[in-house]
């Protein structure tokens, strides 16, 4: 079997973990993210590879971006990592009670040379038997 760039380079999302061990499978569709958590990575790492597509599939079915037209809406995601540098995450609380789910995290991010970096304290629901981002709130800003 041939070994792809992306079967040896470290995952985005900053789990210390090899993309394809990690959040590929989330990506590819192969399997959903088990946890609130595993969601939040894997979209973090879908930002800085500009996967638009997976960042629209994980949004929960009553998200305001929903409303917008779903091509435009894909792009634009997709086109974040051309602007942006995504260069660490850390999470720093995680929590689930039954569908219900919330991450505080701090995303370390740069868009051309400037510090935007942020913590987040983000909403998940599970749809469906699948976790789904509903809603980020920023707590503070770089």
């Amino acid at each position: 079997m041939k070994t792809s760039r992306r079967d040896v380079r470290d995952c985005p999302c900053f789990s210390g973990l090899r993309y394809a061990a990690c959040c590929v499978p989330l990506h590819s569709g192969e399997r959903e993210a088990s946890t609130p958590e595993a969601l939040m990575r894997s979209r973090y790492a879908a930002f800085a590879l500009g996967l638009g597509e997976y960042l629209v599939r994980t949004l929960s079915a009553d998200h305001p971006d929903r409303a917008l037209d779903a091509a435009t809406l894909v792009r634009n995601l997709s086109q974040a990592r051309e602007r942006q540098r995504f260069l660490g995450l850390r999470i720093d609380e995680a929590r689930t009670d039954g569908d219900r789910g919330e991450v505080l995290f701090f995303a370390r991010i740069f868009e051309r040379g400037r510090d935007c970096s942020f913590t987040e304290r983000s909403s998940f629901r599970r749809e469906d038997g699948k976790w789904r981002y509903e809603a980020g709130e920023v707590e503070r800003a770089a």
